[in-house]
């Protein structure tokens, strides 16, 4: 599916305001590029996963040297101009404020999507800077994205009615650790 950055905005504009009213935490926020002056909309969201002990992997060391089970997420959607799609960018980390690796995000992965993205993972999510704040965030690949957004059935000859970027942050929410409320569901009309 390919999206303008104006239709980005509106879908996201309507997200944010669906999560204000169920306080979810999604927040809008603008970059300025300082060689054009351009401003930026994106969305970002802070919240705190809960493990348990028995949802970690325990033959990973590195995981059962933590000392708690609250690992602190961070999220930005940003509009990818070269997918013309949304893209995803994450971070996580323990309560001590150590970035987990990309092996530990792997270990947090929802267990029924392990299994068909274990042979492409590399592909689909993986490091690279973050293209407003230059410091290494992960990622889910834009092409996976475009891909979801096919086999949700949203394509540039339909007229959309439902917002395809809750549709897509839901499907992949389980990938990258995100709750996502049950009321999006009914929020994919845009109003």
């Amino acid at each position: 599916m390919s999206m303008s950055y104006h239709q980005f905005v509106e879908y996201a504009v309507s997200l944010k305001n669906h999560s204000d009213t169920i306080d979810d935490g999604w927040a809008m926020c603008e970059y300025t590029n300082a060689l054009d002056n351009k401003v930026i909309k994106y969305l970002t969201k802070k919240e705190m996963l809960k493990r348990t002990k028995h949802l970690l992997n325990s033959d990973d060391s590195e995981l059962e040297s933590t000392d708690d089970s609250h690992i602190m997420c961070e999220y930005h959607i940003l509009y990818n101009l070269s997918y013309t799609c949304p893209d995803l960018y994450f971070n996580m980390w323990r309560m001590n404020g150590k970035l987990l690796s990309l092996k530990h995000i792997w270990s947090l992965v929802h267990s029924s999507l392990k299994e068909p993205l274990i042979a492409d993972k590399w592909n689909a999510l993986t490091q690279k800077e973050h293209p407003l704040k230059n410091v290494p965030f992960f990622t889910l690949h834009p092409c996976q994205t475009t891909h979801i957004m096919k086999l949700l059935g949203f394509s540039e000859k339909k007229d959309i009615k439902d917002n395809p970027l809750v549709a897509w942050l839901s499907t992949i929410s389980p990938l990258v650790g995100l709750d996502m409320h049950l009321s999006y569901g009914i929020l994919c009309k845009l109003s």
